[in-house]
């Protein structure tokens, strides 16, 4: 949870579909000063480098960051005037693109001024965003139907506008060269992802028995019992993350498999599908679990994956068991 002046400010903010803002366009809005808009385009051009300066004013460049400022100034009047601190920011993103020549047309000077006056933590700022996006935010969301709408959009909003320590916001990730909503799209659909296998997989966790996964018996040994605890709860964990990161049709074919224990002609029938692709499609799924979790338990571990052959080997040879006991949860109405 997220604590402190920067957690009001985020929630402060909250995502503003519905509210009853004046809309942009009915308020009265003071024009740029020609000087400050002058000003502000000299301060972007003095912070490139002497090669991508001289292709800016080339391009006309000002004409462009003239008429992305008035916009945002146009849709947002309680915004802050274009300072120093936009200049260098501005420039920035300019100066790391490789090929500036061919996308110096589709910068987007309206939209990197939301992103960057969003990313200074104003709760003004942060409306404003949410606002702009709020239809976006809400479609995206209704696809995670499983997860609930409120963790969801505030853990976006964390995502977005709350630095971790000596590092930037993730909204300051857009580059500026393109729409910021299909930037926003993309990035929510990520984290949504990440959150609906992180949840997935703690489900998955909880249906899993480390003793069923491994065969482990109760050991009669004290001194073993700490070091099967460690081994079988490392596997429990990186099984159900595997799980969780399989392939939509890995997924379904081994329920099928596992669950509704069809025979690879039956499930090819279903889906239209050759034998052989399904006999593929099952082994990959299989690979993958051994392979992931294998490779997670050696990171928690701390050990060479070579040495977990032995343990792996024995989830392997009862994979079937474990396997079909997570992907039934998966039908049990939730």
């Amino acid at each position: 949870m997220v604590r402190g002046p920067v957690a009001m400010v985020v929630c402060d903010a909250g995502w503003a579909r519905g509210s009853r803002q004046v809309p942009w366009h009915h308020r009265r809005v003071e024009p740029l000063e020609p000087v400050e808009v002058v000003t502000f385009a000299a301060a972007v051009l003095a912070g490139l480098e002497p090669e991508a300066r001289e292709l800016c004013q080339s391009r006309d460049l000002p004409a462009q960051l003239a008429s992305g400022l008035a916009a945002a100034r146009a849709r947002w009047p309680e915004a802050p005037l274009p300072d120093a601190g936009l200049a260098a920011y501005v420039a920035q993103r300019i100066g790391r693109q490789p090929e500036l020549a061919t996308v110096l047309s589709r910068l987007r000077m309206e939209d990197l001024f939301l992103a960057w006056w969003a990313g200074q933590g104003a709760p003004a700022g942060i409306r404003a965003f949410e606002a702009a996006y709020a239809d976006d935010i809400a479609r995206l969301v209704a696809r995670f139907h499983r997860l609930p709408a409120v963790e969801l959009r505030q853990r976006l909003r964390v995502k977005l506008f709350v630095a971790a320590p000596g590092a930037h916001p993730r909204i300051f990730g857009y580059a500026g060269f393109g729409f910021l909503q299909n930037w926003l799209r993309v990035t929510a659909a990520r984290d949504f992802v990440d959150a609906a296998r992180s949840e997935s997989s703690a489900r998955y966790e909880s249906d899993l028995d480390e003793h069923e996964l491994l065969g482990l018996s109760t050991p009669t040994d004290p001194r073993l019992e700490h070091v099967r605890a460690q081994l079988g709860g490392a596997v429990k964990r990186a099984f159900a993350a595997a799980v969780a990161t399989l392939a939509p049709r890995q997924r379904t074919f081994l329920r099928h498999a596992y669950v509704d224990r069809l025979t690879l002609d039956q499930i090819a029938s279903t889906y239209a599908l050759h034998r052989a692709t399904v006999a593929r499609t099952l082994a990959g799924g299989r690979e993958h679990l051994i392979t992931a979790t294998r490779c997670q338990v050696a990171v928690e571990l701390g050990v060479p994956a070579d040495d977990l052959a032995s343990a792996i080997a024995a989830l392997d040879m009862r994979l079937e068991l474990s396997l079909s006991r997570v992907l039934k949860s998966e039908l049990q109405p939730s």
